[in-house]
C-alpha cells in the first residue's frame, strides 16, 4: 500500500530527506550493518534443497522413502534453513515525538532508525513492513521487497518524522502487526514511549509472545539531564494539562536526574516483563553503532509458538 502522507511539508523536502536516508542507510548497511543483522535473525523454519543418497551416519528420520522406492536404495532429504525473517518498523510520529535538542528530534532518529533497519533487511533478503502511527495510523506501507519498495518506506518514514502530533496509543502499533504478520516476524517498535496511554496501558504482550519485538526506546539527552537555565515552563505536548515552571538550581537539577533514573528503570522493567528486547536510542548519537552493537549481542532470536 502506498504510505498516506497525509498533511506533511512539500513534498520536495520529503523527497530530499528520504534521499539522505537512502544514500545514508544504503553505505552504512552494506558495512558492518548487515553482517550483524545476517548474524542475529533467521528464519522460522527449513525448506527442501536436494535429496542424495543415503550414507552410514545420516538420521534415518530424512529418509526420502519416494526416491527409495523408486532407486531400490535408500536416499535421505536435505533440508536449509528459509533464511527470510520477515520485517516490521513501528515508528512512533506523536507531538512528544517532535522534541530535540541535539539538532535532532526523536522523531527524526526514529526515521533514520527506520531507514537503517530497512536498508539491512533489504539486503539480507528479508520483506519490510513500516507503519507511522500515533492516535491512530499516519502512514503504512504493506510488507515488500525490492529497491522501490525501500524507498517507499524511507520516504514513508521521512514525512511523517516531519510532522508528529496527537498522543500515543500503543495498541494502533500492536493491531496494525496483528494484521499484517502472517507468520513469525522481527517487529521493531520506535518510540519514545510517553503520554498517558503509553504510561499505563500495556498492548505490547501480545505482538512479544508472537514475534520477535524489539522496542527500541528514543530519548534526548535533555531528558536524562537537565541544564542550568534558570526557570523553565514545562509543557506536555501530549495533553493540554497545566504548564508548571521548574527551577534548575541544584537540588532541583539533582532530583529531575533522580526522577529519570526512576522512570528509565519502571520502563526497562515493563517492556522486559511483557516480553521485549529493550534498546536505547539518543537523539545525540550515532543510531548505527547502537543498532550493530545490539544485533551482535543479541545473536540468534528466541523461538516460540508462531
Amino acid at each position: 500500500m502506498d504510505p498516506r502522507l497525509g498533511d506533511a511539508p512539500a513534498l520536495g523536502s520529503i523527497a530530499r530527506a528520504a534521499r539522505i536516508l537512502a544514500v545514508r542507510s544504503r553505505r552504512e548497511a552494506a558495512g558492518v550493518l548487515v553482517g550483524a543483522w545476517k548474524s542475529a535473525f533467521h528464519g522460522a523454519g527449513v525448506e527442501f534443497e536436494e535429496s542424495r543418497p543415503y550414507a552410514p551416519g545420516d538420521d534415518v528420520r530424512a529418509i526420502d522413502w519416494n526416491a527409495t522406492a523408486r532407486t531400490g536404495v535408500p536416499w535421505v532429504k536435505r533440508f536449509r534453513e528459509e533464511r527470510s525473517c520477515p520485517v516490521l518498523v513501528a515508528l512512533d510520529v506523536s507531538a512528544s515525538m517532535a522534541f530535540g535538542s541535539a539538532g535532532r528530534t526523536k522523531a527524526e532518529t526514529g526515521a533514520l532508525v527506520t531507514a537503517l533497519v530497512a536498508a539491512a533487511a533489504a539486503q539480507a533478503g528479508d520483506p519490510v513492513g513500516f507503519v507511522a502511527f500515533a492516535d491512530g495510523v499516519r502512514a503504512e506501507v504493506e510488507p515488500g521487497r525490492g529497491d522501490a519498495h525501500t524507498w517507499h518506506v524511507l520516504r514513508a518514514a521521512a514525512a511523517s518524522a516531519a510532522s508528529p502530533g496527537g498522543s500515543t496509543d500503543l495498541g494502533v502499533a500492536s493491531d496494525w502487526v496483528r494484521a499484517h504478520a502472517r507468520r513469525r516476524s522481527l517487529v521493531v517498535l520506535l518510540s519514545d514511549f510517553r503520554g498517558e496511554r503509553a504510561e499505563r496501558e500495556r498492548p505490547l504482550a501480545v505482538a512479544a509472545r508472537r514475534h520477535d519485538l524489539v522496542a527500541a526506546v528514543l530519548e534526548d539527552p535533555r531528558e536524562r539531564v537537565l541544564v542550568a537555565a534558570g526557570r523553565l515552563r514545562l509543557v506536555d505536548p501530549e495533553s493540554d494539562g497545566a504548564r508548571p515552571v521548574l527551577a534548575t538550581r541544584r537540588r532541583h537539577r539533582e532530583a529531575y536526574e533522580a526522577a529519570a533514573r526512576a522512570r528509565r528503570e519502571r520502563l526497562t522493567q515493563r517492556l522486559r516483563a511483557e516480553g521485549a528486547d529493550l534498546l536505547w536510542l539518543a537523539t545525540d548519537a550515532d543510531p548505527l553503532h547502537a543498532l550493530v552493537r545490539f544485533f551482535r549481542a543479541r545473536g540468534v532470536p528466541r523461538r516460540g509458538s508462531a
